[in-house]
């Protein structure tokens, strides 16, 4: 498989939404709680858990610093500090066990191929679209709930 880049949402866009409880950009209100149920938090791709961890819920647009033209979905992160995902560190271990939706994009945000992904299989099916030269980038979306998990790309 080709090298590639797990990429979290970034440390900064975190810590401002911690520091606010305001979503990015747009300003909305964010919600802290205690998670009521289990979810990927965004910034450290480890699993909030449920009853025991609190959590932010924000609005995020996945193709910042991307695409011109945005698509604001709901993300979840720790509400406590928690270190961002090597972007080395390959497919989150973690997220293996949840059914998973791999968007394939080409540059002006043109989706070019999904593959749901229900085995914890990752590898084989980057590398068959990372092996197509019109694809860009990959996003991981839950599969479950449709909300963006994170982005793939070449390293």
């Amino acid at each position: 498989m080709p090298p590639i880049r797990i990429v979290a949402i970034p440390t900064e866009i975190a810590e401002q939404v911690r520091a606010t409880l305001c979503a990015p950009v747009y300003g909305f209100p964010a919600h802290a709680e205690l998670a009521e149920d289990s979810a990927p938090c965004r910034h450290c791709l480890r699993v909030i858990t449920a009853g025991r961890d609190r959590q932010i819920l924000f609005t995020y647009d996945r193709f910042t610093g991307l695409e011109s033209l945005p698509q604001p979905g709901p993300v979840y992160i720790h509400a406590d500090n928690c270190p961002r995902y090597a972007e080395n560190g390959g497919f989150p271990e973690e997220l293996r066990g949840s059914p998973r939706t791999v968007e394939a994009y080409g540059r002006g945000r043109h989706l070019l191929d999904q593959k749901y992904v229900r085995d914890g299989k990752f590898e084989p099916v980057i590398e068959e679209l990372f092996a197509r030269p019109d694809i860009d980038y990959l996003q991981v979306n839950s599969t479950t709930a449709g909300c963006f998990t994170f982005r793939i790309e070449r390293a």
